[in-house]
Formats: C-alpha cells, sequence, structure tokens
C-alpha cells in the first residue's frame, strides 16, 4: 500500500473526528479503539473506549452520526485502493494515535464484551 496525500487526509479526519467525539462524549477517556472491516460486499465497524479502569462499547445507536461519518471516511480509504480487511485506529488521550491494517485475516482485532472478552481488540499487543 503506497498512501498518496488523499490517503493522509483521511487517516488524519478518522484520528480528528475519533478524539473529538471522544472528548464530547467521554469526559476522562484514556485509549480507545475503531475497528473497521471490508469486503467487495459488505463493510462496517465497531469500537470502544477505556475511561477509570473501565472499558466500554460505543453505541452505534447513540452515536450514529459518528459511525456513519467514519465508515464513510474508512471505506473511501479502502476504496482507493488500500483494499486492507481490518483497518485498527488507537488513540491516546494525550492525541496519539496509531493505525494498523490487516491484509489477510477479516477476524483480526476484533472488539467485543461476548463470552467474557474485554472490549479491547482481541491479540491486541
Amino acid at each position: 500500500m503506497n498512501p498518496t496525500e488523499r490517503d493522509s487526509e483521511l487517516v488524519v479526519e478518522l484520528a480528528k473526528t475519533f478524539m473529538s467525539t471522544l472528548q464530547q462524549q467521554f469526559p476522562g477517556w484514556s485509549r480507545a479503539f475503531f475497528r473497521f472491516s471490508a469486503t467487495d460486499l459488505h463493510y462496517g465497524s465497531k469500537g470502544s473506549v477505556e475511561r477509570d479502569g473501565q472499558v466500554t462499547l460505543l453505541s452505534s445507536i447513540k452515536l450514529s452520526e459518528f459511525f456513519e461519518h467514519m465508515n464513510r471516511t474508512a471505506n473511501e480509504l479502502w476504496e482507493r485502493g488500500a483494499k486492507f480487511q481490518v483497518l485498527l485506529l488507537t488513540v491516546q488521550s494525550d492525541f496519539d494515535y496509531r493505525i494498523d491494517f490487516e491484509l489477510a485475516d477479516l477476524g483480526r482485532w476484533e472488539i467485543t464484551k461476548l463470552n467474557g472478552a474485554s472490549g479491547l481488540p482481541v491479540g491486541l499487543a
């Protein structure tokens, strides 16, 4: 994947939008995750936030505008040729962020609390 200037703009847009939403909706947050997965037939996303030692899953109902914007932006990045299976955006309350891409495993970094999972991306180091 050779990023272009527009690709970089999209990544920055994802990070800015995520951190802005967290500042408004989750005062005192320390770290958060946005996971976007895509195939030729379907795309979608999940997220979680750490605050006061607790992990909360982000509600796609309460934060519908946020998820719609993030999905559009991440999908544009995917359609521009990145063709990753999974994008994981990790943000810190000090405004540091990291974006990782998985090219082969659609199940990587799943975010869930089912079956006793923590709500943090599975397998995240």
